[in-house]
């Protein structure tokens, strides 16, 4: 059994694999940095294998299906199906069961229909209802719009996809995660492939491969729906079968290294992540067993989270983007004043702050604190100001406002020069306008040109402020939150409270739980 780590209070969780073995599968990914460099590492892994032949027969796809996709019930074998909640049986092993299809949840149409290992790799080849896969066609995955089809796990309908009305599928959201994670295996596998149809990928692109709208939602869905038991004992038994795995199963972490937030790190199957010039950071291990890589501590001294070389009592300055991530505490400044907590009609307030060197050494209770969550762009933060999220209210005017949801408008891309200097770029329609200080009118806004640059200071945790989680059931249900109150789960066992989130600080019970 391996041991998932969710906490400093190891839980034991479901798992074929030896300890030993799965290290020793990932060792080539150990220490590569993330983007282009990490997927091309595993493009370069998971594509040896040997893929079984297509078709009914005990050593072909039906004969495979009978032990990667099956649910024991009642002393039968009843198929896993994440296309309908018809129920089926298999009957003997290899033999095709009625009313099923095979289907390639990313369709063969796309690479051209060349029967090669993507046509027989297990990895996406599910047990189909005939009819849902039908409807589906070979539609791309996208949230829909309009729904023209449903069988209650299966909805087909139309999309805005880039823009545009098209055809497209979506799953139920209990198999969202399992779709999203089986969608990046492919497009890092079959990186190399040209496409032929090009919804969610570039024609030829081996990194990043997925288009930023579908990168934007793959991650959200593997990160609202986590690895479940199901996807692990499959993964296991694919391998047994094929000799390679998915690794998105195996280290949700993954994702946010090749596509996310944690691109400029090195990633680590162990312990601390790195940024690109080797030096320590707390921006994302990953642990060695599918899980994130948290340790569970809570925070001793204010809830904020991050690396281990900052103060854990005072804002630093931020003096580059990278090192900024979901889950930091941030507040913005120019000068000796700061971004305020009053909200004047389309803007900010100011108030004083005391800055020493590079650390703010002195703040007034007004300050504006701002926890920084996952935008809707790739690369792009939200700016939590306790349960609201600044926008830029107008491509025309100099509007600053809250709005309660993270939506494009509300989303912003950080860039900091030498010096601390940043730009604060809002997202969606309103990419002109820049968050910046004027100096006459003492607000800070958004200009589309002049005024002030401001700066970024975080506040992080020390790793030696962290003390040992509380100890609770694993099976016992649980509603989880964002620092700032927001409801993230809800009811949901204990042991899997923060499998997939980001790293950051969240609440449990009144308790605060630092995920690495």
């Amino acid at each position: 059994m391996i041991m998932r780590k969710f906490f400093v209070t190891a839980l034991l969780m479901f798992a074929c694999l030896s300890l030993s073995a799965q290290q020793s599968y990932y060792s080539s990914i150990e220490g590569v940095k993330g983007g282009e460099t990490l997927k091309n590492a595993l493009h370069k892994l998971i594509d040896k294998k040997s893929t079984v032949d297509y078709g009914s027969g005990t050593t072909r796809t039906w004969g495979a299906f009978y032990t990667t996709d099956f649910i024991m019930e009642d002393g039968k074998r009843r198929v896993a199906d994440m296309y309908s909640d018809v129920k089926r049986y298999f009957g003997t092993k290899g033999k095709a069961v009625d009313g099923m299809n095979i289907e390639h949840s990313v369709a063969k149409s796309w690479w051209g229909g060349t029967e090669n290992d993507a046509y027989r790799d297990l990895h996406h080849l599910n047990p189909s209802d005939q009819e849902a896969n039908s409807r589906k066609s070979n539609y791309p995955m996208a949230k829909l719009t309009s729904v023209t089809w449903t069988n209650g796990i299966m909805n087909v309908g139309k999309a805005n996809i880039a823009g545009s009305g098209q055809n497209a599928f979506e799953p139920a959201d209990q198999y969202k995660g399992d779709f999203a994670r089986t969608y990046m295996y492919m497009f890092t596998c079959y990186q190399t492939f040209t496409w032929k149809y090009t919804w969610m990928v570039y024609e030829n692109s081996t990194y990043p491969t997925i288009k930023p709208w579908a990168v934007d939602l793959l991650l959200k869905w593997h990160h609202d729906d986590p690895v479940s038991q199901k996807e692990i004992d499959r993964n296991n038994a694919v391998y047994a079968i094929q000799g390679n795995r998915n690794p998105f199963v195996d280290y949700p972490r993954l994702a946010d290294f090749v596509w996310g937030d944690s691109v400029d790190y090195k990633f680590h199957l162990y312990g601390d992540a790195e940024d690109g010039s080797g030096s320590q950071t707390g921006s994302g291990s990953s642990g060695s067993d599918g899980t994130d890589g948290s340790d569970g501590s809570t925070d001793e001294g204010g809830g904020e989270t991050g690396g281990s070389s900052l103060s854990a009592s005072k804002f630093t300055l931020v003096e580059s983007s990278s090192s900024l991530a979901v889950g930091d505490t941030i507040i913005i400044v120019y000068g000796n004043v700061a971004l305020s907590t009053e909200q004047r009609a389309n803007n900010r307030g100011i108030t004083i702050v005391e800055v020493s060197g590079s650390e703010v050494v002195s703040i007034s209770a007004d300050v504006q604190k701002i926890v920084l969550e996952k935008g809707t762009s790739l690369a792009a933060f939200a700016m939590n100001v306790g349960g609201g999220y600044l926008y830029a209210a107008s491509s025309s005017s100099n509007y600053l406002r809250t709005q309660d949801d993270i939506d494009a408008n509300a989303s912003w891309k950080i860039t900091i020069a030498d010096g601390g200097a940043a730009d604060v770029v809002a997202q969606g329609g309103n990419t002109r306008n820049l968050l910046r200080y004027n100096p006459s009118a003492k607000i800070f806004s958004c200009y589309k040109s002049g005024q002030n640059k401001v700066s970024i200071y975080a506040k992080r945790v020390s790793s030696n402020t962290k003390v040992d989680a509380v100890k609770k059931p694993a099976n016992r249900k649980v509603n989880v939150y964002n620092q700032s109150g927001k409801l993230l789960r809800s009811n949901v066992p204990f042991a899997r409270a923060f499998y997939g989130l980001p790293r950051g600080v969240y609440v449990v019970d009144n308790e605060k739980y630092y995920i690495k």
